[in-house]
């Protein structure tokens, strides 16, 4: 699409597209992990369910403790995800916080004209 370029401060923004492509990306990652998430809990349940109810309580205990370190590692991968997830949000939106914080009059006005006018769009 086109880059928007805002008249008082005379840089470009970064693309919509581009922050759409960096959401999605992120959100295919995290959609990765939780499907590795639940693949390892079903293959626990399956392991239970398939467990004779006479074996010993060690090899219960051991399958419970595989499915927590599973768990434990991809709840650290997600953590690992969401970390990287949020940084890239914070250096995209750094430009927006920097333009709000140097020129706070026009981002105000500008913010009451986006709520006028989404106010106007909604009583219809």
């Amino acid at each position: 699409m086109y880059e928007k370029t805002v008249s008082w401060i005379g840089e470009k923004t970064m693309p919509n597209e581009a922050v759409n492509r960096i959401v999605n990306e992120k959100v295919a990652r995290a959609d990765i992990l939780k499907a590795q998430t639940a693949k390892t809990l079903e293959d626990a349940a399956l392991k239970l369910r398939s467990a004779d109810i006479s074996t010993q309580g060690e090899e219960l205990k051991h399958i419970l403790y595989d499915v927590e370190a599973q768990v434990y590692q991809f709840k650290k991968e997600a953590g690992v995800k969401y970390d990287e997830m949020e940084a890239c949000f914070h250096k995209n939106m750094e430009p927006v916080e920097t333009m709000i914080t140097d020129h706070p009059i026009p981002a105000v006005l500008a913010a009451i004209g986006v709520g006028f006018l989404a106010g106007m769009l909604i009583r219809k």
